[in-house]
C-alpha cells in the first residue's frame, strides 16, 4: 500500500470536479480510490459518462462496490495505470508527494493530450498547472483547509 486511506471531504471532491470542468462525456479515473466518494459525486452530481477507480485495499473495494453507479477495480494503481490512463479525460488524485512522484511518469507516458489531472493537497512537478484552489471543509478534526491543484496535459 502506497498511502493510507484518508477520505476526501465532499466539498473538496465537488471543487475538484468543478476545476476539471467535469461533464457528461467525461471518463473520470481515480487511482487509489479509497471509498470512491469523489467518483460517486462525479457520476451522480456531474453526470459523467464513466467513473472508474482502482483501489488495493479489499475492505475499501468492498465498500466502494456497494454503489453500482461506478466501476471499481480491486488492484494495484501502478499496474492498472498504463491500461486506464489512455482512456481517461480526468484523473483525480489524493495520494502523497512520493506516490505522485511514482505516478507522474505514467501520466506523462500514458495520459492523452488534454487529460485534466486534479490533485488534492499534493503537487506534481512536471505537469502544467492551470489553477489552484483553496477549499475549507469540515472533517473529523473540525474545519480544515485543502489545496486543489489543477493540471492539464
Amino acid at each position: 500500500m502506497l498511502v493510507p486511506f484518508v477520505p476526501t471531504p465532499d466539498e473538496v471532491a465537488i471543487e475538484m470536479l468543478k476545476c476539471a470542468n467535469a461533464k457528461k462525456d467525461d471518463i473520470v479515473l481515480d487511482l487509489g480510490a479509497g471509498n470512491a466518494r469523489p467518483l460517486i459525486i462525479a457520476k451522480k452530481q456531474f453526470n459523467v459518462k464513466l467513473a472508474i477507480g482502482v483501489e488495493i485495499d479489499k475492505r475499501l473495494c468492498k465498500e466502494a462496490y456497494e454503489d453500482k453507479s461506478i466501476e471499481i477495480i480491486c488492484g494495484d494503481m501502478l499496474t492498472m495505470a498504463p491500461i486506464l490512463l489512455p482512456k481517461a479525460d480526468i484523473l483525480l488524485s489524493y495520494l502523497s508527494t512520493r506516490t505522485n512522484e511514482l505516478l507522474e511518469p505514467y501520466i506523462l507516458n500514458y495520459g492523452k493530450k488534454g487529460l485534466r489531472v486534479i490533485s488534492h493537497d499534493f503537487r506534481y512537478d512536471h505537469l502544467t498547472l492551470y489553477d489552484t484552489k483553496r477549499v475549507k471543509a469540515m472533517g473529523i478534526l473540525g474545519e480544515t483547509e485543502h489545496i486543489i491543484y489543477c493540471y492539464k496535459l
